[in-house]
């Protein structure tokens, strides 16, 4: 397996964030190695030659109308037979104005079952699923994985701007393959791969609960961690017990 390849599988769902220039910037770097091949490059150019312009279409509108609705385009990537489906939703200031994009990536080669995630509107991320679907994913091959569940309070749940904001946070601080989902309530669910011990999986959640405290944004952390008997809701329930348990703005371990 060449390096593309076994990055690519890597990838069932990447987030990643934008800046007003349209380029891809601090949410995950899997993305960014996915499509440069040289570093400094514009990410488009690892895009395969025939799908630029279906990308390039796509990119514009978003910024030059961001406030529309539109649908997933699929591309290819540069010298790859993997496809991805690519949505994006765009960051807008008070007064509709862009100041940058959230979304996702979903890929959909012939090796793996495609799936069909809604993706939520305001912070561009997929739903819950899509986090379930990898928790599954890592389980059945009996890897060891962190689950955190992030939940805003009320105020900054009900303000789509914060929700925006929080989505952005947890981008910036997450690794390259660990993924994230948001939900209407205000909350996220997190899957980090491969964290095996306690203290690196509290020191992820810290790391969101800083990064959200530095924005003004409050919010209550849980943490579970699978070794190799946890089920996938198993560990879901016990993060969301200890969002729940804990107080704002602190981070709890699954008892």
């Amino acid at each position: 397996m060449d390096a593309l390849s076994a990055l690519t599988s890597l990838l069932s769902v990447a987030a990643f964030e934008a800046d007003p220039g349209g380029h891809i910037t601090n949410g995950n770097s899997a993305f960014v190695q996915l499509l440069r091949r040289v570093p400094g490059d514009d990410w488009r150019d690892g895009v395969a030659a025939e799908d630029r312009a279906l990308v390039d279409a796509f990119w514009n509108e978003l910024f030059v109308h961001p406030n529309r609705a539109r649908e997933p385009i699929t591309f290819r990537i540069d010298g790859g037979d993997s496809t991805f489906s690519l949505q994006a939703q765009a960051v807008t200031s008070a007064g509709g104005h862009p100041l940058g994009a959230v979304g996702v990536i979903v890929a959909d080669d012939e090796a793996r079952p495609h799936h069909a995630f809604e993706t939520d509107p305001f912070t561009g991320l997929p739903d819950r699923a899509a986090v379930m679907l990898r928790i599954e994913e890592l389980a059945a091959a009996d890897r060891h994985l962190a689950v955190a569940v992030v939940l805003l309070d009320e105020a900054d749940s009900s303000d789509d701007t914060r929700r925006k904001e929080a989505a952005r946070q947890l981008l910036s601080t997450l690794r390259p393959n660990d993924v994230v989902s948001a939900s209407p309530d205000g909350s996220f669910l997190v899957c980090a791969a491969d964290v095996t011990e306690v203290r690196p999986a509290l020191h992820m959640a810290e790391r969101i609960a800083g990064a959200l405290s530095r924005s003004g944004i409050v919010a209550r952390i849980g943490i579970s961690i699978r070794d190799h008997d946890a089920a996938p809701a198993t560990l879901v329930r016990e993060a969301e017990a200890g969002a729940y348990a804990a107080e704002p703005g602190d981070v709890k371990f699954a008892e």
